[in-house]
């Protein structure tokens, strides 16, 4: 989204299609075949066919596993046929299946078996997102051969038989036994000669032990896993740093690597995330958190390419770095690795004024309608919002969306000029199921520190109540103390009042929780800077679109954050939003100030 001034831009992620999407369109699509048979379940289906299935069937058998395939549920079970039991036993030295011990082949079931059912429809580029009974995700992909595409498993399995539907489940046949990873983080990295630097990273800021621990060590399951982006060596050598001494004397100046306020361990620490993430994820949400606390890293889908941190901040462009993907979703025993092709590190920043104008989405700036005067774009269409920056409470087939909307009256005529001249209108009800009881914005990016928010309206002299709040249902969600009341414009003192307002009476509006964010014809003719630049038609025209201090917000994590705005009187009463301005408690509130042509207006000294 865009802002009129120092505003950051970040084109929403979206989900990566499911890989069947991915499929080149000239190549000729494997054909797997698809059986329905709801009269036998997963055993018996095996059973039946023992010249393809004899060894998995002994497996179940000595695991003790049977019975509980045969059972009614939904399992979905990855299935290696004879070909592949027999190399996996070659694999591993043994010539029989009954050499392994009920619980080793216990686990073997288990690391194949997903207690959902799950066509390869459900696939997406990176994971299955139902874990295995075994405790770690199995990962998806697609290869091409001959001019085949076929569905891989673990990046090595091929699907040779997909979909097959039983009573109880789906089977997917296999020509390869899976393994699970058996392989810490910190192990998997060690081993690795490309990350030689790294782990004499993890060493040195006690990352390493923390990264080392059994996945059945941590009770809580939500705990178990970890995400590792890091860089190569020849990618960090690359920055500058020929080896980890030279990293070590850059980034570490406390003098003990091991402080949480030591940039090295920092450095560290902004690489690690809580969770297992694979690339799937990591496009599927706007940022990744990290053990840092209060940063993130932010994500971006870029046709295929998996950008961290490439942002527009305060109206410079901040190229990121890509997700070198041949080197990513490899998983270990408690999480999973991805690389970067470049260095990245914290990026040291202060909070400064956001002044997000809600029209600027970047599904509507697509548009050829965009900003085009006298145009509109219902944001509601076929039972959908197009644009992933507003939540409505819920939408049903009369719902009434958003719409988003320009001024059609020549510059200097009309007394409600927008600011840029477009504004989001929308209807909110407490009692009325067409109309929203609250609707959510998401705002460009924020450095966390303290702000106050301010709501840029149009008075209506039927509009409703409006209860603000951030981030509502998560851990940082606040609810704003000051109520923001459609039905109250400018005067001198605040309120709903008759009487000329002057410049001078700017602190009194401030004491009153109000402002004016639209400059006056007087401005713009008189600011060097903005000269000539188009105010609101008429010298008053300013009094109807206040804005209403509806408190400060205290944003703890640097990123994007949903406003709520809550309705608590009116029935079907219209809204029409211009802008929400997020100034740092200590920085002018009064400035600057906007008007219908791109431009804003600065104080004079």
């Amino acid at each position: 989204m865009k802002m009129k001034l120092n505003i950051h831009k970040i084109t929403y992620l979206v989900l990566l299609s499911a890989f069947i999407l991915f499929v080149i369109h000239a190549c000729k699509r494997e054909q797997y075949t698809i059986a329905t048979t709801d009269d036998v379940n997963i055993t018996g289906y095996l059973e039946k066919y023992p010249d393809k299935f004899s060894l998995f069937s002994q497996i179940l058998d000595r695991s003790g596993t049977k019975g509980y395939l045969a059972a009614y549920g939904k399992y979905t079970i990855f299935t290696p046929d004879n070909n592949a039991v027999n190399a996996w036993l070659k694999k591993i030295n043994k010539t029989a299946v009954d050499q392994l011990t009920p619980e080793e082949l216990k686990n073997v079931v288990r690391f194949h078996v997903l207690q959902d059912t799950v066509s390869t429809a459900k696939f997406t580029d990176g994971k299955v997102a139902q874990i295995t009974l075994y405790g770690q995700y199995l990962l998806t992909g697609v290869t091409f051969q001959n001019g085949t595409s076929n569905i891989t498993i673990n990046k090595e399995s091929l699907i040779t038989q997909s979909n097959v539907r039983v009573g109880n489940g789906i089977i997917h046949v296999i020509d390869h036994v899976l393994e699970p990873a058996t392989k810490t983080l910190a192990a998997t990295i060690e081993s690795n000669a490309r990350y030689g630097i790294f782990t004499q990273a993890l060493k040195e800021t006690g990352f390493y032990d923390s990264l080392n621990y059994a996945q059945s060590a941590v009770p809580d399951t939500t705990r178990r896993f970890q995400t590792v982006v890091l860089e190569s060596d020849s990618a960090i050598r690359a920055a500058g740093f020929a080896n980890f001494a030279a990293l070590k004397a850059k980034l570490s100046k406390t003098g003990n690597t091991k402080s949480h306020t030591d940039s090295l361990w920092m450095y560290v620490a902004y690489h690690v995330s809580p969770g297992a993430s694979y690339t799937a994820d990591i496009v599927s949400t706007p940022s990744l958190s990290t053990l840092v606390p209060g940063e993130i890293v932010t994500t971006k889908l870029s046709g295929t390419r998996i950008l961290l941190n490439d942002d527009e901040f305060n109206g410079v462009i901040e190229p990121g770095v890509e997700v070198n993907r041949t080197f990513s979703n490899n998983t270990a025993s408690n999480g999973v690795l991805h690389e970067s092709r470049s260095f990245y590190k914290i990026k040291p920043r202060v909070p400064t004024g956001v002044y997000f104008d809600l029209g600027d989405q970047p599904e509507l700036k697509a548009m050829a309608a965009w900003r085009v005067p006298g145009q509109s774009i219902s944001l509601l269409q076929n039972g959908k919002l197009i644009t992933a920056g507003i939540r409505l409470d819920q939408i049903r087939s009369n719902t009434i969306g958003p719409v988003y909307s320009t001024a059609s009256l020549p510059l200097g005529a009309d007394t409600r000029s927008y600011a840029n001249r477009d504004v989001m209108n929308f209807n909110m009800s407490i009692s009325n199921n067409a109309r929203a009881v609250w609707i959510e914005f998401r705002s460009p990016m924020l450095v966390k520190g303290k702000y106050k928010i301010w709501i840029c309206y149009t008075y209506n002299v039927a509009g409703p109540l409006l209860q603000v709040a951030s981030d509502v249902g998560t851990n940082q969600e606040q609810i704003l103390p000051n109520l923001v009341d459609l039905t109250q414009q400018l005067t001198s003192s605040g309120v709903t009042d008759a009487g000329a307002l002057q410049s001078s009476s700017d602190g009194l509006m401030l004491t009153n929780g109000f402002k004016r964010y639209l400059g006056t014809t007087a401005e713009t003719a008189t600011d060097g800077v903005t000269k000539g630049l188009q105010a609101v038609g008429t010298s008053n025209g300013w009094k109807i679109m206040p804005a209403k201090l509806a408190g400060t917000v205290d944003i703890k994590t640097t990123d994007r954050h949903w406003i709520r705005l809550t309705a608590l009187r009116g029935n079907g009463n219209g809204v029409n939003l211009d802008m929400i301005h997020f100034i740092p408690v200590d920085d002018d509130q009064n400035y600057p100030r906007f008007h219908p042509t791109p431009g804003v207006i600065f104080k004079r000294p």
